[in-house]
């Protein structure tokens, strides 16, 4: 007889079927409880309660897997998913039999928390998701799959400056995922989500029901929330759309007049040659196109420059790395790169002041306001 307490309700028409609770611990999808948690989240990012996670948000967040088994200060996080807001959430599965694995992971969400930056920043999430999607089959590009879920209008240049943002701002998500959470768990999830600032700390609980193992009902519940730390953590300027009035305007206000001198005269350029093209974003970011509509560089507020130098946006190998030789010759990348050796979506960052060389009249340095790399690639 199933516990009366613990069940869900079926309706079809007048219909009425009670689902009794169905342990993980019992085994799910002919695998264990960590295991089968694991295989449902990665292949069902939907399980993740975007509503619940922030429930006054009409676009709440949906997630994308980047990688499972994703490294991060010696340890092996389980999950690392995004959302369309360039947010990080790190899913942990675990099963708390002992106040040894209580303490455990409170020690992981920690390791976690303070080795992202180093772990992840400056490109490398990008790269590390590159390599997981390519190594899936069918292979798949990681921009193809973040378009999948978010939209064919994503930015995806400007979805990564974001993430690259939000790491570096420690701004993310921890979920511990378990089929039950016990009391002494939920306040280590309340206590540490309500004292860290920029970082979330959540717990899932995963239930099943349903009296057929090959016919079940799933219910996630998130546990760690209060209004009060949503509004806190969630509050987000809205994105606009730069326009060239705006970002003239916005450049101008900067008390940095070098790099506010160097950002005016690169769009002036943009403009002139016809190759400009505006992001929706919340800080002034736009790109620059080739003739064929393709974006090779992305200018963001801060001055730093994203080329990007995937093969399909040029019409050929000698065509991508004549390409390549104008970038070594501004300095805008390394001497020794081989693009070949470029794993698939990533950035090559610089910035239009401090990193760059006066020597080499990079873009809106010195000189002359043509930057001499863009004649030559005829955008």
């Amino acid at each position: 007889m199933p516990n009366q307490s613990d069940l869900v309700f079926h309706l079809n028409g007048e219909t009425l079927t009670s689902l009794p609770f169905r342990s993980m611990r019992e085994g799910l999808l002919g695998k264990t409880l960590e295991d089968a948690l694991q295989t449902l989240l990665a292949n069902y990012p939907q399980i993740l309660p975007g509503k619940q996670i922030d429930s006054s948000n009409e676009e709440p967040p949906r997630f994308v897997l980047l990688r499972r088994e994703m490294p991060v200060g010696g340890w092996s996080l389980d999950h690392l998913f995004v959302d369309q807001y360039g947010i990080l959430t790190l899913v942990e599965t675990k099963l708390f039999q002992n106040p040894e694995s209580r303490r455990e992971v409170v020690g992981q969400l920690m390791e976690y928390a303070a080795n992202a930056i180093e772990a992840w920043g400056d490109g490398k999430v990008r790269v590390k998701a590159a390599e997981y999607w390519s190594n899936q089959t069918p292979p798949r590009e990681i921009g193809d799959v973040l378009k999948s879920e978010f939209g064919d209008e994503l930015d995806i240049e400007e979805f990564w400056y974001r993430t690259e943002n939000n790491i570096k701002n420690g701004r993310m998500r921890l979920i511990v995922a378990t089929d039950e959470l016990r009391p002494e768990i939920r306040r280590i999830i309340e206590y540490l989500n309500s004292e860290m600032q920029n970082a979330e700390v959540l717990g899932l609980e995963l239930k099943c029901y349903g009296a057929d193992g090959n016919s079940l009902v799933l219910v996630p519940h998130l546990v760690g929330q209060t209004q009060l730390t949503i509004n806190k953590k969630t509050e987000t300027p809205p994105k606009i759309k730069w326009t060239p009035e705006q970002l003239r305007t916005h450049y101008s206000e900067y008390s940095d007049h070098d790099l506010s001198e160097k950002l005016l005269r690169i769009l002036g350029w943009a403009l002139d040659k016809n190759c400009f093209a505006s992001s929706i974003s919340i800080k002034p970011y736009f790109a620059l196109t080739r003739k064929s509509g393709n974006r090779i560089f992305a200018i963001a507020y801060d001055g730093a420059i994203y080329a990007q130098i995937n093969t399909r946006y040029f019409q050929n190998i000698e065509e991508r790395n004549g390409f390549i030789q104008e970038l070594i010759k501004l300095e805008l990348i390394d001497s020794d790169l081989n693009p070949d050796d470029v794993i698939e979506g990533r950035n090559l960052t610089k910035k239009l002041c401090g990193s760059l060389k006066s020597s080499s009249n990079p873009i809106g340095v010195t000189g002359s306001v043509t930057p001499p790399c863009y004649n030559s690639l005829k955008l």
